[in-house]
C-alpha cells in the first residue's frame, strides 16, 4: 500500500518521528542533516544532491564539449549529477574554455531546455552567481526572464569560489585548471559532496585509475548522466548515504531476521 500524503517541512517532520523502519529522503544536505538527527536509532538513506567534477585530459575525444553541454543543461542542470566543474591541466586550460563556451553557446533557454523549477532557486542560482569571482562570465543564449538563465560558463575563478564550493543546480558549468593529473584530482575532491563524477580521455587504463580515486558513488568515463534502473546510485559525504537504483536498493526497504530452530 502506498500513502501519499503532502505538505510543507513540519509535515516531513512528524513523518520522521513517526513509528517507522526507514526514512528514505532526497533534498538539501540541510535537509537531510535535520533528519538524520531526529531518526535516532532508525535508518536513514539520504540522497543528497551533487556537485559533480569532471576531469577533461588533453586527449578527451571531440565529442566531450557537445555532450558535457547537454548534460548541463538537461533539466536546465537542475539534476543532482549534473557536471558542475571541469577541470583540466593548465596547458589545455583556454581550449577547454573555448571549446565549451562554443557548445554552451549550442544549447538556448526556452529551445534546448526550461527553466528553473522556482522562484527561490531562481533567487539562490542567481545569488550565488553574483557572489561569484569567476573573471570571465560567458553566458550562452536565450530567455534571461522570470525563472528562465540562460546557460553559462565561469572560468579564472578562486578554488573556493561559492560557484565552485556549492551545488548550482542550474546550468552552469566551472573550469579550473591544475599543472598536474594528481592535482587536477585533488581539485575534484576538494569539495564535501561526492555523488557523481566523470574523466574524459581515450587512454582508458588511465581513466579506470582515476575513476577509482575519485570521491564519488558514480562515475563516467566519456559520457555523463548514462544510467539505467540496473546500476546503483547514491553518494558519499555530503551527498549522504544508502542507495538508489539497482538491487541494493532494494535492500535498503528490507529487515533481515533470522529464526534458528533445532527439531
Amino acid at each position: 500500500m502506498l500513502t501519499a500524503l503532502p505538505g510543507d517541512r513540519e509535515t516531513g517532520r512528524l513523518l520522521v518521528t513517526a513509528d517507522v523502519d526507514l526514512i528514505a529522503f532526497t533534498g538539501s544536505a540541510a535537509a537531510g542533516a535535520d533528519i538524520a538527527a531526529r531518526a535516532g536509532h532508525r535508518r536513514v538513506s539520504l540522497e543528497l544532491g551533487g556537485n559533480s567534477p569532471v576531469l577533461v585530459l588533453p586527449d578527451a575525444p571531440e565529442h566531450t564539449w557537445s555532450a558535457l553541454a547537454a548534460a548541463c543543461t538537461y533539466n536546465a542542470g537542475q539534476s543532482c549529477a549534473a557536471p558542475a566543474r571541469v577541470i583540466t591541466l593548465t596547458g589545455h586550460y583556454e581550449r577547454t574554455v573555448e571549446a565549451l563556451a562554443a557548445a554552451l553557446g549550442e544549447r538556448e533557454a526556452g529551445r534546448d531546455f526550461g527553466p528553473l523549477n522556482n522562484a527561490d532557486q531562481a533567487a539562490r542560482y542567481d545569488r550565488i552567481l553574483a557572489a561569484s569571482a569567476a573573471k570571465r562570465s560567458l553566458p550562452a543564449p536565450g530567455r534571461a526572464d522570470g525563472l528562465w538563465r540562460p546557460a553559462r560558463l565561469l572560468a579564472d575563478l578562486p578554488d573556493d569560489d561559492p560557484a565552485v564550493v556549492e551545488e548550482v543546480f542550474g546550468p552552469l558549468l566551472t573550469v579550473q585548471h591544475a599543472p598536474t593529473v594528481e592535482a587536477a584530482l585533488a581539485l575534484a575532491n576538494a569539495v564535501p559532496q561526492a555523488l557523481g563524477a566523470g574523466v574524459w580521455t581515450a587512454d582508458l587504463s588511465a581513466a579506470l585509475d582515476l575513476t577509482a580515486r575519485l570521491n564519488a558513488g558514480e562515475t563516467w568515463i566519456n559520457c555523463h548522466l548514462a544510467q539505467s534502473a540496473e546500476l546503483p546510485h547514491g553518494g558519499r559525504g555530503a551527498s549522504g548515504q544508502g542507495t538508489d537504483l539497482s538491487i541494493l536498493a532494494l535492500h535498503e526497504y528490507q529487515r533481515p531476521k533470522t529464526v534458528t530452530a533445532r527439531l
